[in-house]
C-alpha cells in the first residue's frame, strides 16, 4: 500500500507565461490506489480528496493531512462518476443498478465522512441522475424527480440536446448552439453570470444565463471556472490514452490561452476557488493554487 506523499515543485515559469500573479507550487498526492475523477474539499474540519478507480467502480475519500487511510464511500453501482462535495464536507453521489425489465435505475446518496453513514436521498428511478454543484449546495437531479434542487441555489446541467439552468428550483431549458446533438460539462461562473459548456462535435463555448453565446473557445474537454474570467480545461486530442492531454487556462473572451500544466499525461481537471486539481493517465493526483490578475 502506498502512503500519502506530498511533493513540492516550483511553477515560476507559469507565472511568467500566464496572467498569474502567483502560482504557489504543485502538490502531488499518491493515494492507496490509482485515483481518477478527483475532487477537493478545502474546508473544516480537514482537507479531503475524493477520487475513483479508473472504471468508476469504487468511490474513495482520503484526508490530506497525512492521518488516516482511505475511506470507502461506496463500491457498488459504479459510484465514481458523479461524486461531489457539499459545502460542509459531505459527499453526494449516484449509484446504478438493473431493475424491472432489465432497465437501469439510479439512486442518489448522501455520505457523511464523520459518521460513515450513507443515506439514500433520492429513490431509484429510470433515466439520468446527476449530482450537480450549485451556488448554495449540491442537488441530485433526475429526469423524473430531484433532491435539494430548490436549496442548491443557481446551477446548471446538461442532458442530451438540452442545457438546463435552475434558480431556487425553477428550471429553464436553453439551446445556445444550433445543430448540436448534445451538451456536456456545463458549469456557472462564481458570480452567476456565465455558463461554460461543451457542444458535442463543436467545442467549448461560453454563454450568458439566457443562452446567448459570448465566445467560442475551441476544442477542449471538462471545462471548469477559475474565477469569473478564466476557464481551465483539458485539451481534446482524439485518443487521450494514446496521445495524451495538457491542462490549459484561457480567458473567457478567448484572447489569451496558456498551458497551465505542461504534462502530456494531465487529464480530468476540476477547480475549487483558486485551486486546480487534476490527475494523470496513471492515476496520480496533483493540485496547485493559481492567483490570476484582475479576476473579480
Amino acid at each position: 500500500m502506498k502512503k500519502l506523499l506530498f511533493v513540492i515543485t516550483a511553477l515560476l515559469a507559469i507565472a511568467a507565461r500566464a496572467q498569474v500573479t502567483e502560482a504557489v507550487a504543485s502538490q502531488v498526492a499518491v493515494t492507496d490506489s490509482d485515483a481518477f475523477f478527483p475532487q477537493l474539499y478545502l474546508g473544516a474540519p480537514r482537507h479531503m480528496l475524493l477520487y475513483s478507480s479508473y472504471e468508476a467502480a469504487r468511490l474513495m475519500l482520503k484526508p490530506l493531512d497525512g492521518t488516516g487511510s482511505a475511506q470507502v464511500v461506496s463500491d457498488t453501482g459504479f459510484p465514481g462518476f458523479s461524486g461531489r462535495f457539499t459545502p460542509d464536507g459531505k459527499v453526494c453521489y449516484v449509484t446504478m443498478q438493473r431493475g424491472e425489465g432489465n432497465l437501469i435505475y439510479r439512486t442518489g446518496h448522501l455520505f457523511d465522512p464523520a459518521t460513515g453513514r450513507d443515506k439514500v436521498v433520492l429513490k431509484p428511478q429510470h433515466g439520468a441522475v446527476k449530482a450537480i454543484v450549485g451556488s448554495k449546495g449540491v442537488a441530485i437531479v433526475g429526469e423524473k424527480k430531484s433532491w435539494n434542487l430548490k436549496k442548491a441555489g443557481l446551477l446548471c446541467w446538461t442532458q442530451g440536446p438540452n442545457l438546463y439552468v435552475a434558480r431556487d428550483g425553477k428550471v429553464r431549458t436553453l439551446h445556445p448552439v444550433s445543430g448540436v446533438t448534445g451538451y456536456l460539462w456545463s458549469s456557472i461562473s462564481p458570480d452567476g453570470s456565465k455558463i461554460a459548456f461543451v457542444a458535442a462535435g463543436k467545442g467549448l463555448y461560453v454563454c450568458d444565463l439566457n443562452g446567448k453565446v459570448i465566445s467560442e473557445l475551441g476544442l477542449f474537454l471538462m471545462p471548469c471556472w477559475l474565477g469569473n474570467n478564466h476557464i481551465v480545461a483539458m485539451s481534446n486530442s482524439g485518443n487521450i490514452r494514446l496521445t495524451g492531454s495538457r491542462i490549459y487556462m484561457m480567458t473567457v473572451d478567448g484572447k489569451r490561452l496558456d498551458i497551465l500544466v505542461d504534462n502530456a499525461r494531465a487529464i480530468q481537471p476540476a477547480t475549487v476557488g483558486n485551486t486546480v486539481v487534476y490527475t494523470t493517465r496513471e492515476g496520480q493526483v496533483h493540485w496547485l493554487k493559481v492567483n490570476v490578475d484582475n479576476d473579480k
